[in-house]
């Protein structure tokens, strides 16, 4: 019995059945991803050229993060404006109607009304996207106002004692306008800080800095709530003053339109960068992506006939080694 011949048939085996093994695998693994599995080894060693494209990817994917980021905040602030341009510019129509039937009833409908939009508008700037909350400049983990009861309870010690409309508006405009007033110390709890611009690109940033204390918010706070306050039972209002007070609510609300529609279009034009901004990195990252297809890349008819080619040796040395087995046992037993 030739035991050293077996020994060394069945090392050559195994060794060919490793090889074979160990290429297959190398070879689903390509066909599985599009490339190669070893890329240094397919260039040469020079892997300059791929270790640079795959900067740009890296740095493409944090641009397409950022860009995602900064589309749906700016999307979530536009809509915001819209909601308050809307039920402020429908608010304004609907004060105008005071001098038409000045009375208790209409008084209390329309203070109602107002404290509803105001309700409306804080909670439109209190809002916050996965946590973030949008206008309170760099401060984006706390409100950028306080809540309509609280601003109404402070505004009405304010007002205590006022029975005028010049009176009032100049308590309002003290409240809300003034450096150091109400709003500034107690209503807005965002920051004066600006949101830290988001870099879309090697060459583009934007800046989504709109916070609740921009003087269109004040002075649209200002004239809501003044008209919220009108039929207060507290301040005791004549009826001319009510009247008066809410009329001229109605009439700055009006006023304060044109700087929304600012406002809103300068968002608009930060929208339209970020959208250009991200069909430019996509083709970018499609042309980077194709260049790297080039460098490392896998010929899938090719790579799937070597699969089967080598497929089929193993199998046929599987079918050998076992013949040889069983021919050695045979050996072995005569």
């Amino acid at each position: 019995m030739d035991t050293v011949g077996d020994l060394a048939r069945t090392l050559v085996l195994r060794t060919h059945q490793t090889r074979l093994n160990r290429e297959l695998d190398t070879l689903g693994t390509e066909i599985a991803t599009g490339f190669v599995r070893d890329p240094a080894a397919h260039l040469g060693g020079d892997v300059t050229g791929l270790l640079a494209i795959d900067r740009t990817l890296s740095q493409l994917e944090t641009y397409r993060v950022n860009t995602a980021e900064a589309a749906l905040l700016a999307d979530t602030m536009q809509t915001t404006l819209e909601e308050i341009q809307d039920r402020t510019e429908s608010l304004s129509q609907v004060l105008l109607s005071v001098e038409l039937t000045p009375n208790d009833e209409m008084f209390q409908t329309l203070s109602g009304d107002a404290e509803d939009a105001l309700q409306q508008m804080l909670n439109g700037l209190n809002r916050s996207v996965g946590g973030r909350f949008l206008f309170s400049g760099a401060a984006t983990d706390s409100p950028s106002v306080i809540d309509s009861d609280t601003m109404l309870a402070e505004l009405r010690g304010a007002l205590a004692g006022e029975t005028t409309v010049a009176g009032i508006e100049a308590q309002l405009d003290n409240w809300f306008d003034s450096a150091g007033g109400g709003f500034e110390t107690d209503g807005y709890t965002g920051s004066d800080t600006a949101l830290a611009p988001l870099r879309l690109s090697r060459t583009e940033s934007v800046t989504l800095d709109i916070r609740a204390d921009e003087t269109v918010f004040r002075d649209m706070m200002k004239a809501v709530a003044g008209a919220a306050l009108a039929s207060d039972e507290t301040l005791s209002l004549s009826t001319e003053v009510k009247t008066e007070l809410i009329s001229t609510s109605a009439l700055a609300l009006q006023s304060a339109q044109a700087s929304m529609v600012e406002l809103r279009a300068g968002l608009g034009g930060v929208e339209e960068r970020i959208e250009r901004t991200t069909a430019r990195n996509s083709a970018e990252r499609t042309a980077t992506s194709l260049a790297r297809l080039e460098l490392v890349g896998t010929d899938e008819y090719e790579t799937a006939t070597r699969y089967e080619n080598t497929r089929v040796q193993l199998e046929s040395l599987y079918a050998i080694t076992a013949r040889s087995s069983r021919l050695s046992l045979t050996a072995f037993l005569s």
